[in-house]
């Protein structure tokens, strides 16, 4: 297999393909990447999404790029009854994440005078398909979704020039016909450099979600990405990693999401509901092995 890689979205893209790639193919990619973090990133003053939150409650064209993003978190939305909803941004920012991840992951500040938590119970915008535009009624985070939307978009361009798979910050995508399945070590969320268990996949998506890997300290205390719509806070969940298995990248993020956020009882209904295939770990270090392995529970 031939390895291709390079950085954007504050994390690397490698790109294992059965066929060598040459600078007209590369170039595509590199492209879409570079569309997809210019316009999503909150953390680029002129991005697009940067813009539309400077626009709440107005209504805004808006790219065709951003249109399908949003009509995807307005399904998921929808799907998950509002477990996952991009519309925790102002949450996400009073709890200290307020700069690109590399520049706060591990660090502890001090921020005075922060907004009290917000409860995000309805829906974050409302989509105008003619107009192709959007009306936010609270700022929003693409951050996840746009990454699966990505990862997505780039395997069906890769696919045309052979088989192999993705990895975008460990959220990986199958694109082709692989010869065999593709064995997924899983870290363990308390010591990175330790695999706890790996799961299978020959087609599709796989996506982990934990709390313990984007952290830092504000104002003395511990705080992570993952806020809970129902709270308004970093989600206080006993699952702190989900692995899940899915069609396409972005259900992988947003069901493995999901399933972090609903927690031990009902994460794993979520998961049998979907009837995919999922390796949990709870904050006491126990592995749940379900779905449709052989065997379920382990």
């Amino acid at each position: 297999m031939y390895q291709y890689q390079f950085n954007s979205m504050s994390t690397m893209v490698k790109i294992s393909i059965n066929q060598e790639m040459f600078a007209n193919d590369l170039m595509p990619i590199y492209k879409l990447f570079d569309l997809i973090e210019s316009t999503c990133s909150r953390f680029i003053e002129d991005s697009e999404l940067s813009q539309l939150n400077k626009q709440i409650g107005k209504q805004v064209t808006v790219s065709p790029e951003m249109f399908s993003i949003l009509t995807d978190a307005e399904q998921y939305f929808l799907e998950t009854c509002g477990v996952f909803n991009p519309g925790v941004l102002t949450s996400l920012e009073s709890s200290g994440y307020v700069k690109s991840i590399e520049h706060i992951k591990g660090q502890s500040f001090k921020l005075p005078g922060l907004s009290p938590n917000v409860f995000h119970n309805n829906k974050p915008f409302v989509l105008d398909k003619k107009q192709q535009s959007a009306i936010l009624f609270s700022k929003i985070d693409l951050g996840g979704i746009a990454k699966g939307w990505v990862i997505d978009r780039a395997a069906e361009l890769l696919e045309k020039i052979g088989f192999g798979f993705i990895n975008v910050g460990g959220d990986i995508r199958i694109f082709g016909a692989l010869p065999r399945s593709l064995n997924i070590g899983i870290e363990s969320p308390f010591d990175f450099s330790n695999l706890l268990s790996s799961i299978q996949i020959e087609s599709g998506a796989v996506a982990t979600s934990t709390s313990m890997k984007r952290r830092w300290k504000l104002n003395g205390e511990w705080q992570h990405h993952l806020i809970d719509p129902r709270t308004g806070q970093p989600s206080e969940s006993n699952i702190v990693s989900a692995t899940v298995t899915a069609p396409t990248a972005v259900e992988a993020d947003v069901w493995a999401k999901t399933v972090l956020l609903l927690g031990d009882k009902d994460g794993k209904s979520y998961i049998r509901e979907k009837r995919t295939q999922a390796v949990l770990i709870d904050q006491e270090g126990k592995i749940w092995r379900g779905g449709i392995f052989e065997g379920n529970v382990r």
